[in-house]
């Protein structure tokens, strides 16, 4: 069984490197991953791949549906442990195939731990990169997978110990989420673009409860501000405020184009989870806003603060009150807010906040975990 969803999907992709790997040997990496623009999974195979390594993807969307339509989720709930079954054994076949150096996962919900021990036990070094903020939310396969991996990134900090104590997972260690270059860059915009993202401020992103207060108390606060939301179906019928607009899900050069059009980009984050011992204290948008040349307001935490200064590069609030007040000053005041977006840029490319830094950083855990197996020297 195989299955394609729309024009993003693709069955399984192979592409070659393009150059050496700076006088090392490109090494086979097989990648759980989504395969469409814009993805941050994605953004890492595309790194992957200019650090001159030779990717192959398997999918879970071509394997494994996400229909929501009326009476569909019904029909979902009964083939999904068809369709599981068929993902995890289309991706040993691919192993088989391809018998990869690096078996690398991103986020990976549907895999068996019994397919990523069986990857290994033919020589490859698995690893995990986990971008959320709960390791129980995407259903029962993930927590019992995690212990298989030889190694887990995660980009919460409080993640480690999360996994630890709960899933007894320690071999972990945090690494931050990240912009894309080819995706999180200033673009042009049109009349069309400013027209359908123009904005006093927006927010692009997920529902969540705590989300929609903020932005909630914010209108009430000052119903003269334009605002704007782009994410996912969640964020209709939730009745929100007269006058907030709700768009549709924004992705790649769009999403860059709506960071650029709005005036003010809302960085909020997500709160604690079933499963975790906190909420968010950065997310991906705390990097690819102000790579995007995006003028930042997020939400202050003491993470978010290692990373760019405080009315420099970008400006923390506290709370909705704090919030709604600097988005009316910082509207009146377009020339700081065009000085504090360019820091913000210039900050994400002096700093090593790229998704090619992360792969570095994977890399080098890979060199580290190969030595230690009887299996040979390390590649890279």
């Amino acid at each position: 069984m195989r299955l394609t969803h729309g024009p993003h999907s693709k069955k399984l992709e192979t592409i070659s490197p393009q150059r050496d790997n700076e006088g090392g040997v490109s090494l086979r990496i097989l990648a759980v991953s989504y395969v469409w623009q814009g993805a941050n999974d994605y953004a890492f195979i595309r790194a992957f791949r200019r650090a001159g390594h030779s990717v192959h993807v398997v999918s879970e969307r071509d394997y494994v549906p996400s229909w929501r339509g009326l009476g569909l989720r019904a029909l979902n709930r009964a083939l999904r442990p068809l369709t599981v079954r068929d993902y995890n054994r289309a991706l040993l076949e691919r192993a088989s195939s391809f018998q990869p150096d690096l078996l690398f996962v991103f986020k990976g919900a549907y895999l068996f731990e019994e397919t990523i021990r069986r990857i290994q036990d033919d020589g490859a070094i698995a690893i995990q990169f986990y971008p959320d903020v709960s390791f129980h939310t995407h259903g029962p396969y993930l927590p019992r997978a995690l212990k298989a991996y030889d190694w887990v990134f995660t980009t919460k900090t409080f993640g480690l110990s999360d996994m630890a104590e709960q899933l007894d997972v320690r071999d972990a260690s945090f690494l931050p989420h990240a912009y894309d270059p080819e995706t999180h860059r200033p673009l042009p915009l049109s009349d069309r673009d400013h027209c359908q993202y123009g904005c006093d401020a927006s927010f692009i992103g997920d529902w969540s409860p705590k989300k929609q207060a903020i932005l909630e108390q914010v209108i009430s606060i000052d119903p003269s501000i334009d605002m704007s939301i782009f994410g996912s179906e969640r964020w209709k019928n939730r009745g929100l405020t007269a006058g907030i607009f709700t768009g549709h899900r924004i992705y790649g050069d769009e999403y860059a184009k709506a960071i650029a059009a709005s005036r003010i980009n809302i960085g909020l984050l997500s709160e604690i989870q079933k499963g975790a011992s906190r909420g968010d204290q950065i997310t991906a948008r705390t990097f690819e806003i102000p790579a995007a040349g995006g003028f930042m307001l997020h939400e202050r935490t003491d993470e978010a603060m290692e990373y760019f200064e405080d009315g420099k590069e970008c400006v923390f609030f506290d709370g909705p009150g704090d919030l709604a007040t600097k988005i009316r000053y910082y509207l009146s005041h377009p020339r700081e807010r065009k000085i504090i977006a360019a820091a913000g840029r210039t900050r994400c490319l002096t700093s090593g906040y790229a998704v090619d830094d992360r792969v570095r950083s994977v890399l080098e855990r890979y060199n580290v975990l190969r030595a230690t197996k009887s299996c040979g020297p390390s590649h890279v």
